[in-house]
């Protein structure tokens, strides 16, 4: 991380501001290894260039082992077309919408969708994500744009981002929210970023008229919760390669392969919600729907003054 970002980051527990405690190895104005400290005297440390701003109150990244290892796995760069026709086109038109903004890409996974949306012409991306893959495949894929995109560990119900002097013009949380300890509080903890100006595309799993479906993924999770992550990617290559002749999904079939692992891997925490349970959670983080599509939705906050 650059020096000068420390001031973009706050403690995740207290959002008291930090500062740079220790630097252990440093690359020009790039901190590799250090430690940094918050005003109430908290202790985190910078590994790879990479603050960790997790502690025994946040989520454990234990529980999110399985998606470090879907994304060294799968990498995901073959996933762009899919992107765009899922996400971009039909909830904000096309890639020119991330054209100079600040964006807080929440659970960036393997990286490829912060780096997508630089390449889209974005400002500045923080890439927040709170499995171990931040400090590997995060980095790796982001390497090229380490000027504009600040990888930071950490747990999505804590945020380590410092509003004061943060303006976030987006928030982009996709096919996160429900695998956090408390889809709620995360959905209020960062509402609490937006600005009225600011945008927040969005989207949780849901059920549809899937309620088998749900039933089954949900039973074989719990089958095979003590599964080595090798052995369910292999389970999910044998259930892909059976039902993609059916042509059950428009994605490529490594795309469905991928989706396949990622509902039945031994993540902790996987729920999905009605369209009432979902109107209520937005209703207690005082966010609503101003554009829908059939994946995502884009949300405002209302009553700032609250």
């Amino acid at each position: 991380m650059r020096k000068e970002w420390v001031r973009y980051l706050c403690d995740p527990i207290d959002k008291t501001n930090l500062k740079i405690d220790k630097i252990f190895k440093i690359n020009g104005s790039n901190i590799l290894f250090g430690t940094l400290r918050s005003e109430s005297g908290n202790i985190y440390s910078i590994k790879e260039g990479v603050p960790i701003l997790l502690n025994r109150h946040t989520q454990p990244v234990r529980t999110v082992d399985s998606f470090a290892y879907e994304w060294e796995q799968f990498d995901f760069n073959y996933g762009k077309k899919g992107w765009l026709e899922d996400v971009v086109r039909p909830s904000v038109g096309g890639l020119k919408y991330f054209k100079n903004k600040r964006i807080v890409d929440c659970g960036a996974g393997s990286g490829r969708q912060s780096l997508w949306m630089i390449q889209a012409g974005a400002k500045f991306v923080f890439s927040l994500e709170l499995s171990n893959s931040a400090q590997t495949i995060i980095k790796k894929v982001t390497e090229r744009y380490q000027d504009k995109i600040f990888v930071i560990q950490g747990d999505l119900a804590h945020l380590p981002i410092n509003k004061k002097f943060v303006g976030v013009d987006m928030i982009y949380c996709i096919n996160v929210i429900q695998h956090t300890e408390n889809p709620q509080k995360t959905l209020s903890e960062l509402s609490l970023l937006l600005r009225p100006e600011s945008e927040f595309l969005f989207n949780i799993y849901l059920k549809r008229k899937n309620l088998c479906l749900i039933n089954l993924v949900q039973l074989l999770k719990k089958i095979m919760k003590e599964f080595p992550n090798s052995l369910i990617k292999l389970i999910s290559l044998m259930i892909a390669i059976t039902t993609y002749p059916l042509k059950l999904t428009k994605h490529s079939f490594r795309e469905s392969w991928l989706d396949i692992y990622d509902l039945l891997g031994s993540h902790s925490y996987q729920e999905f919600y009605s369209e009432k349970d979902v109107a209520k959670m937005l209703t207690k983080s005082r966010l609503k729907i101003v554009k829908r599509s059939h994946y995502a939705m884009i949300l405002k906050k209302i009553n700032f003054s609250v």
